[in-house]
């Protein structure tokens, strides 16, 4: 009676076995089928080795759905702690990071362009060539602020003038553009344009029969919408400046109505 069990054995193991301890029997078989035997008789069963078991994606989109679940379930694993001021959780690793940016930087202290220049220290050539710098950095301040302002007053005589622009010239303009309340056609206003262009414009009118040959439309709409683009024409005086903008958008819109019904 072993370790409270019964066992019992053949006759003849004895003289052909050379191990007379029936114990390590025991071990040494259990052993070849992957435990382990050590010092004094006692056994070990380690097992057999731990496998991971590969996983078979049926198609290429479970598989990416399944790196997305890793990847979000990872990010999940920051700490997280609640904010009282935005009632919200927040990854603590975040909230450090905008402490960090928000840390007080070194100030960087220039060279003052009123008041004395502080020579503590300084010899005469450190003196006047902080003195030379001071000089030259008022002026230029100085320039900058008149540049600005004449900027602004420009651009206050230039509103101005658009009003008064926009009372003497729009009638014309709709004279030109419109018809009883309706938009003309692109025939029209090519027909009509040598009327309305400013002076000094070099526009050579078009008559309506040129307009009927086929081909003539397009053509004729590019050199106008050429003559009146804005790039062309932002170095001449304001007046005509206005006067084209308002034809480039006409000949615009009408053209696309012009293309929309076929028209070539």
């Amino acid at each position: 009676d072993l370790l409270g069990g019964n066992m019992s054995f053949r006759e003849g193991d004895d003289s052909s076995n050379p191990n007379p301890n029936p114990l390590m029997d025991v071990a040494a078989g259990d052993a070849a089928r992957g435990g382990a035997a050590v010092p004094g008789g006692d056994f070990i069963d380690m097992g057999a080795p731990a496998q991971q078991e590969e996983v078979v994606f049926a198609t290429d989109e479970e598989r990416r759905m399944a790196a997305l679940k890793d990847k979000y379930a990872k990010a999940n694993e920051k700490k997280k702690v609640w904010d009282e001021v935005d009632q919200r959780w927040k990854n603590v690793e975040d909230d450090e990071k905008v402490q960090e940016s928000a840390a007080p930087k070194a100030k960087i202290v220039g060279i003052k362009l009123d008041g004395p220049i502080d020579t503590t220290g300084k010899d005469a050539a450190t003196v006047r060539a902080m003195q030379d710098r001071q000089r030259d950095m008022v002026e230029r301040q100085a320039a900058a602020k008149a540049q600005l302002q004449a900027q602004v007053d420009a651009k206050k005589a230039e509103e101005s003038n658009e009003v008064e622009l926009r009372a003497r010239l729009d009638g014309r303009l709709k004279e030109w553009s419109e018809e009883y309340g309706k938009k003309k056609n692109i025939r029209a206003l090519l027909a009509g344009m040598d009327q309305i262009m400013w002076e000094g414009s070099n526009w050579k009118p078009v008559s309506m029969g040129d307009l009927l040959v086929n081909g003539a439309v397009k053509k004729k709409t590019m050199l106008a919408k050429m003559k009146t683009h804005p790039d062309r024409t932002s170095k001449l005086p304001h007046e005509a400046r206005f006067i084209a903008k308002r034809v480039f958008d006409a000949l615009n819109q009408a053209y696309d109505e012009y293309i929309e019904q076929g028209g070539q």
